[in-house]
């Protein structure tokens, strides 16, 4: 029985390019696996990142509203002893008008 070189040489590619194409398809599956189980972490941590930083925002928020109330409280506190320091004078004024036209 005589072999056909070609058709050995043509048989014997094929199956070559067959079992390339097998390998090659098994590590294209294996690296998808890969990319998308690290695409789902950093989008678990980029979530994470920015609830974080929403927190902090929002912190800093009441934190600046805090700062603000007791601001205009000390305002408030100083205009009061301002307000009773100029009735004081009004009075003192006041006194020292009347004792003078007597």
């Amino acid at each position: 029985m005589k072999v056909d070189a070609t058709a050995a040489g043509f048989l014997l590619s094929s199956v070559c390019a067959a079992s390339g194409w097998v390998v090659w398809w098994q590590n294209k599956i294996k690296f998808d696996k890969e990319i998308a189980a690290r695409d789902a972490a950093d989008s678990a941590t980029k979530a994470y990142a920015a609830k974080r930083d929403f927190e902090h925002l929002r912190n800093n928020q009441k934190d600046i509203s805090t700062g603000i109330t007791l601001g205009f409280d000390e305002m408030e506190r100083r205009f009061e002893v301002l307000d009773r320091d100029i009735l004081d004078i009004k009075a003192q004024l006041t006194i020292l008008n009347a004792t003078e036209h007597r």
